[in-house]
């Protein structure tokens, strides 16, 4: 039998290192699969709130993208049209008999228009309160205004509407009272007890004179008054006289400003049997560019004053109802 010849040393150092070396190999691959799966598992064994923070952090950046496209859009749109859907061009004669036959042919229509377009305005809107100003080719400046304000814990809708009406018909004394403005108003016509039209002229603190020549239709709409609406409510519709030839306007001296607006109340039991009376009002004011020399920053600040009217009337309303300054 023949003898087996022996490796070399040196032979049997390279089989050593290579055997070595596969195994090293394997040892690697071993640690970065482990490797690997300790980091899936950090992964899924990740907080909770984490996973949260991240996920709010993604969507609140979604959406400011989406306001901001929207913010785009809204730039892109036209003005809103001068002619307000609650505005209806009114021309009164000297004669008192010609003057109760207009407003009488326009109280219906005037009622109607506002339950409408305060019902279209709130329908899809959750918005308290909306501001939007803009100025005419001809310099005038107009503000279209929304408000919902809300009266909890009343006695009934009727108490509201009351004290909407009593704060609409001693306006003039809370504008003096809260704002410090010289304010005056003459009646002219009353039909029915339901319609009302005067004229307010009012002188500020810096010497400006404004005047407002205005009609004001009201009614109380009970459960068996259904002409506009199944349930009760109030309504107060005011709109600015275009023309009228026993007080005209007086542009030389005075600012003219153009009001037309809508009130309308409803009632419901939001929580526990608590009655809440809900005010829905919208308003169009138009500040008519004066036609007597004016300063710049005199007409900035009246064009700032331009809708603080609603304001006092609130706080007129809150005072009578809670008995608050």
């Amino acid at each position: 039998m023949a003898d087996k010849r022996r490796k070399a040393t040196s032979t049997k150092r390279k089989e050593e290192i290579s055997e070595l070396k596969a195994e090293i190999r394997n040892l690697r691959s071993e640690l970065d699969l482990k490797s690997e799966l300790k980091e899936l598992q950090g992964l899924v064994k990740a907080p909770p709130v984490d996973v949260v923070v991240s996920e709010n952090i993604n969507l609140s950046s979604a959406i400011h993208q989406q306001q901001f496209d929207i913010a785009r859009a809204h730039s892109t749109l036209p003005p809103p049209l001068e002619l307000h859907p609650l505005c209806t061009r009114i021309c009164l004669k000297k004669s008192w008999d010609q003057r109760s036959a207009t407003l009488l042919s326009l109280r219906e229509q005037k009622f109607r228009a506002a339950h409408e377009y305060i019902t279209i305005r709130s329908q899809y809107s959750s918005s308290y309160s909306s501001d939007e100003r803009f100025e005419t080719a001809n310099g005038d400046v107009c503000c279209s205004i929304f408000q919902t304000v809300h009266f909890p814990g009343v006695k009934s809708l009727k108490q509201v509407y009351d004290a909407v009406l009593f704060s609409m018909n001693n306006v003039e004394i809370s504008i003096c009272e809260r704002l410090g403005h010289i304010t005056t108003r003459d009646d002219y016509d009353c039909v029915d007890s339901s319609i009302y039209n005067a004229r307010m002229i009012s002188t500020d603190d810096m010497g400006v004179t404004t005047e407002v020549s205005g009609i004001m239709f009201s009614r109380f709409f009970d459960s068996d008054d259904r002409s506009f609406s199944d349930a009760p409510c109030g309504m107060l519709v005011i709109d600015s006289v275009d023309e009228d030839e026993l007080c005209p306007y007086v542009p030389s001296e005075r600012v003219r400003k153009d009001v037309s607006a809508a009130f309308v109340l409803t009632a419901d039991h939001p929580q526990h049997d608590t009655l809440v009376v809900t005010l829905r009002r919208a308003a169009f004011v138009k500040l008519h560019y004066p036609e007597f020399e004016m300063s710049e920053g005199v007409w900035q600040e009246l064009q700032q004053d331009v809708a603080r009217w609603g304001d006092v009337t609130t706080r007129a309303i809150r005072s009578v109802l809670y008995s608050v300054p």
